[in-house]
């Protein structure tokens, strides 16, 4: 079984340290000073996982390393169609091609620039970064993948290559679009209010101000989602809000906080601008998400 990971930060990262935990053929895309670092050695730091290094092969040209059975594709969504075109050379009509990554549309970008292989539609709910040296820090203990394809064979394959208990969880749900739009509806209201105010969730809680525009980019995302026909519980704004303001530690941001206090280009358009244009199309007012949304951008067209 061969196997590929592109995109080698927090998430990709650490779905590589699960797969070389039990696989021997796993090779890493990677660049410049990440390459160089993970020939020394793909170093981990989990609460889950333990302190742990492997070695696996790493490339920056996808093309020498052969057709693939299984890739897994982590970068950010602004990323995935350079990503994929690099990495057609390794794509036949059996490989099965596994973004896992932020959004709701990125099975559907994957599926229009692959010509053949098999396209599963995953995401994740973790917490994970890369340090200055390019190990990978995962603080929490929780690390869950889920995964859908239009052939349940195909999604029960990765499944089956996924799930190790001691590591990683993969569920195939009954309804991934509303699993989806669950995550989806939490990055919209809490990737944007942290990178608009550079904050970790205590600054938020702390402010009626901001708990109220917090509530507000829930509510807006979530009557969305309805909006588009998805089947979704009434109570998921409130659920989401009780689990970061009570149940999640204060002193956590978020991956687009993160790059918004480097400089970096965010998913400001995954979250904000595609939910605004969504919104749009189905005549859903969203006039907090807009507001945060023009903001974020004028900022970014700045740097």
């Amino acid at each position: 079984m061969k196997l590929m990971v592109s995109g080698i930060g927090g998430v990709g990262g650490y779905i590589s340290a699960v797969l070389c935990a039990h696989y021997d053929t796993v090779t890493l895309v990677a660049r410049h000073k990440r390459k160089e670092a993970l020939q020394r050695g793909l170093v981990l730091h989990s609460l889950r996982m333990g302190e742990r290094i492997f070695h696996p092969a790493v490339t920056d040209t996808p093309a020498n390393a052969g057709i693939q059975d299984i890739i897994f594709i982590c970068t950010k969504n602004f990323s995935l169609p350079d990503a994929l075109q690099a990495l057609l050379p390794c794509i036949d009509e059996h490989t099965i091609i596994v973004p896992i990554m932020n959004g709701i549309d990125h099975a559907d970008t994957a599926r229009r620039i692959c010509p053949t292989g098999h396209v599963v539609n995953a995401f994740i709910y973790i917490t994970s970064s890369y340090k200055n040296d390019y190990s990978i820090f995962h603080p929490v203990s929780y690390a869950h993948v889920f995964i859908s394809a239009r052939i349940d064979a195909i999604a029960k394959q990765v499944q089956s290559i996924l799930q190790h208990t001691n590591e990683l969880d993969c569920t195939i749900p009954d309804d991934m679009d509303a699993e989806i739009w669950k995550k989806y509806i939490t990055n919209c209201a809490y990737n944007t209010i942290t990178a608009y105010y550079i904050c970790t969730t205590r600054y938020i809680v702390e402010s009626p101000q901001r708990i109220a525009e917090f509530r507000a980019l829930l509510t807006e995302s979530y009557q969305v989602g309805i909006t588009a026909g998805i089947h979704l519980p009434s109570t998921l704004p409130n659920d989401i809000f009780d689990r970061f303001a009570y149940h999640r530690d204060l002193d956590m941001a978020s991956s687009m906080e993160r790059d918004a206090a480097n400089h970096k280009q965010t998913e400001l358009e995954t979250f904000s601008g595609h939910l605004v244009r969504l919104a749009h199309t189905l005549h859903v007012p969203v006039p907090v998400t807009e507001r945060f949304y023009k903001t974020l951008k004028e900022r970014e067209d700045l740097q």
